[in-house]
This record gives C-alpha cells, sequence and structure tokens, in this order.
C-alpha cells in the first residue's frame, strides 16, 4: 500500500509540473485567445486525470491481482472472523489487513502466537513500539488405543501389536504462549524484533520458539527454517500437525530477494543438528552450516512454493560423513473464499530432522555394525489438506498424510518403516479473542518387520488469545 500510495503522489507531481510548464509554453510563445488556452488546458489535463482513474480502478476489478500480490507479502496477516487465516484477498474486498515492511520474509503457522492481538506500547517521537501478546492454551485428548503416554499424536510413537497400550485421558496448559514484538524505524527502514515462548521444554519448562531480528530483508535467530512452507501446513488441534509436515525451527541467517513482482527467492545458514544414536559419551560436531532455499511464487489462486536443502553430515570424530539432501513442493490452492487445499511432498537423504514428527528418533542416518560405517537414510512423505470455512466463524481441515522410509537391510527388525495418517477438525471462534476447536485423529505405523500399531485419539483445545 505505501507504494500505491508513492505512485499516486508521483502522478500527482508529475500532473502539476504538467500544468504549470504547459501554461508557461503557452506565455512565452504567441498569446492566442486565453479561453482557448484554458480549454485545451482543461481537455488534455482531464484526459490525463482520466487515465488515472482507470489504472487505480483497474487494481480494483475481478481480474487484478490479489491484494498480497499488490504489495507482494506472502505471509500477509489477514483477519478471518477473528482467525489469522491467510488469503489471496481481491483488493476492492474491505477484509482488516496488516503490512509490515519486514514481514514478506517472515514465515507464519498455525500454531504461532496470533499476529493481530496484544497491546502496544508507543514511544514519544513515534519511532518505536512494542508490543505484548500472549495465548492461553489448554488442550487435552481421549486416546482409544496407540499413544497412551504421547501428548503429542506422532505416528512414528503408535507401538505394534507386541506393545499395545489402553485408553487415557489427558488435559495440559503448557501450549501457553508469551510475546513480545519491537520495531523502531531508522533512516535504513525499519527494526523489527521478535521472542515468542511456550512451557513445553524438558519437564514441561521454559523454551523459546522464536527470537529473531529483521532488517534490511535480512533475518538472523531462530524460527521456522527456509526448508519449509508454514503457509501451506492446515490448523490441527494437535500440535504436531500432519505426520509429514516440514516445519522446524532452527537457528540461521536468511536473506530474502524479489526476483519479480510474484516470486521471492530466499536463502539461508542454518545451525547443523544431527539426528542420530549414538553413545551418550560420543560428541560428534558438524563443521558445516546447513544451506537451503526456497522459491514461492504467488498466483491469484494461492503460492506454489519449492524449496531444497544441502546438508553436510559429519559422523565420525574426525568430522568424514556425507552428504544430506531433500526437496519439497508445496502451495495452497483457494477453490474460493470458502474452500482451499493445502499440500506437501517432500523427499530427501538424512533430513528427518526437519520433519517435526519424527525429529529426535536417529534417523537421519544408520549404523551398520558389520562394516563399522554410517549410511543417510532415504525419506519421503506428503499430506493434502481440505479446508472450508462452513460460516464466517466455524471452519475444518481434513488431512491425510503418509511418511515411508526404505530403511537398509541391516537396520534392525523394529525399524519404522511406515506411517499413514488421517486428521479431521472442526474450528469457533466464539468471540473475538476465544476460540475452541475440535479433532478426531488415526494413525498407523508399519515396522520393518511387518508388525502393526494404530491409533484413535480425540483431542480438543481452548484458546484465549490477548
Amino acid at each position: 500500500m505505501y507504494k500505491l500510495f508513492q505512485t499516486l503522489a508521483l502522478l500527482v507531481l508529475v500532473l502539476f509540473v504538467g500544468i504549470q510548464s504547459k501554461a508557461q509554453s503557452r506565455v512565452i510563445g504567441e498569446l492566442p485567445d486565453s479561453s482557448n488556452i484554458l480549454q485545451q488546458i482543461f481537455i488534455e489535463d482531464a484526459e490525463l486525470i482520466d487515465s488515472l482513474i482507470t489504472n487505480v480502478d483497474s487494481l480494483k476489478s475481478k481480474s487484478s491481482s490479489s491484494l498480497a500480490e499488490v504489495l507482494f507479502n506472502p505471509e500477509m496477516r489477514l483477519i478471518h472472523g477473528d482467525t489469522i487465516k491467510l488469503k489471496t484477498i481481491e483488493v476492492e474486498e474491505q477484509l482488516t489487513y496488516r503490512q509490515r515492511d519486514s514481514a514478506k520474509i517472515q514465515d507464519i503457522h498455525p500454531q504461532d502466537s496470533p499476529d493481530l492481538k496484544g497491546f502496544t506500547l508507543n514511544s514519544k517521537d513515534g519511532t518505536a513500539q512494542i508490543t505484548f501478546k500472549g495465548s492461553i492454551r489448554l488442550n487435552g485428548a481421549y486416546d482409544f488405543n496407540g499413544l497412551a503416554h504421547r501428548d503429542n499424536f506422532k505416528t512414528i510413537d503408535i507401538p505394534v501389536e507386541s506393545e499395545s497400550q489402553g485408553a487415557r485421558f489427558f488435559m495440559s496448559g503448557h501450549q501457553t504462549r508469551f510475546g513480545i514484538e519491537a520495531t523502531k524505524k531508522t533512516g535504513l527502514g525499519p527494526i523489527l524484533m521478535r521472542l515468542e515462548s511456550d512451557y513445553l521444554g524438558t519437564e514441561h519448562g521454559y523454551r523459546l520458539r522464536h527470537v529473531y531480528g529483521l532488517f534490511m530483508d535480512v533475518l538472523a535467530g531462530q524460527t521456522w527454517s527456509v526448508f519449509g512452507d508454514p503457509s501451506s501446513i492446515p490448523w490441527t488441534v494437535d500440535l504436531e500437525g500432519p505426520n509429514s509436515s516440514v516445519s522446524k525451527r532452527t537457528v540461521q541467517i536468511r536473506y530474502s530477494h524479489l526476483l519479480s513482482p510474484k516470486l521471492r527467492w530466499t536463502v539461508s545458514i542454518e545451525s547443523p543438528e544431527l539426528d542420530l544414536e549414538i553413545a551418550d559419551s560420543l560428541r560428534i560436531l558438524q563443521d558445516f552450516p546447513d544451506i537451503a532455499t526456497r522459491f514461492k511464487r504467488l498466483t491469484n489462486w494461492g503460492h506454489l512454493q519449492t524449496a531444497l536443502i544441502f546438508r553436510s553430515l559429519a559422523y565420525n570424530i574426525d568430522q568424514s560423513g556425507a552428504l544430506g539432501y531433500g526437496a519439497l513442493l508445496s502451495g495452497r490452492y483457494e477453490f474460493n473464499d470458502k474452500k482451499e487445499i493445502l499440500f506437501q511432498l517432500v523427499g530427501g537423504r538424512g533430513i528427518a530432522h526437519y520433519i517435526s514428527s519424527i525429529s529426535g528418533n536417529g534417523l537421519d542416518i544408520a549404523y551398520d555394525e558389520t562394516t563399522k560405517e554410517y549410511h543417510p537414510l532415504d525419506i519421503f512423505g506428503g499430506f493434502v489438506s481440505y479446508g472450508v470455512d462452513w460460516n464466517d466463524n466455524i471452519y475444518s481441515y481434513f488431512t491425510p498424510g503418509f511418511i515411508y522410509m526404505p530403511g537398509r537391510s541391516f537396520q534392525p527388525d523394529n525399524t519404522f518403516k511406515f506411517s499413514a495418517y488421517f486428521s479431521g477438525n472442526i474450528f469457533w471462534n466464539v468471540i473475538p479473542g476465544v476460540r475452541v476447536g475440535g479433532e478426531y485423529s488415526y494413525g498407523s505405523r508399519i515396522n520393518k518387520d511387518k508388525q502393526k500399531g494404530k491409533a484413535n485419539r480425540i483431542s480438543f483445545i481452548l484458546y484465549y488469545d490477548f
């Protein structure tokens, strides 16, 4: 919007200069009848004004680019009822939105704290502000079978037939969020800083989710990895979401560049963390950062993104190792204002660390006892989610997904090989700041030895956002 205002101001200035120059040229030259002079000036300037209005109106037409495309803010915060949802919006629609100069290189995840909430304090000179925000969250679930000892619905944790578990009911408030955002205007552009935390650390202790700063298209700190697409992940009651969703928070430095009005390129160097099962006494240090990049294209129906990652997997004390790599195709397709499709397809070698539902299980690489060597593991997965808004305050997502790891012949028989996932939910924005949700989740697991297990859960969540 700021650029649009600049353009209008420039056109008005040109128009004003044109009027002055034309009037001056007529005075200096041979002077015809003054009424003819004024008539000609008004005719020409009326044509210019009519052309300007036509150009502005074209931005409002149904066939024009979306508001997100006009501003090129792929992660624009939009108010849809009381829910922060990503939508491609025509300019003529009078929906409330918020644009930040630096928002174009941030990522938004459905599980993050609402952006358009909080209490803001402004500096006396108007150049800085700080916002305090929070989200009190109470979640709970009833497990019919399967994940009786887990708060999150991770299909890799489903016990197989020989380890079956009974039913359980639980509730927790540890997903509660608190955040601070600060912005400051400078001569070179705004600076933005963000901190967000919850209580899902070790033994439900304090945990940092996001902590980063933004300045001149450069982000530094901890937030969602560039190898990911949070805006293509559906709303879920369960914290983990689809079993194959690529959504990992990492420490990073990223740079984002606009290649065209609809295409943005982002590249990052990220903290290397190897997901490997080793003896507690052995510490293997990584000697090279993970490199991630992505290309995100906006369209009139949503967006399409491709992302790549390259990893140097050091698994010996001398830091020798192998190359890990992965690719992600993701996007969002909006049929209309009420229905949309979200999807992700991922594949690679040595990238289990970046798939949140299996991260932490030592599945980046595996050790061959016979050859005394490590080997990176292949992984493939994906999900498709159908979202529908039943009305302005009630919406649902229905999401099937899968993960497949071919594995290696030397791995144990109880090694994870495949899991399937499905969830269906409904959310209701009761009043501004209060939201409730319910969800049914189903998952299955198959091991290398073909032993199987399944889990069924009904879960709920209450949000109190400020």
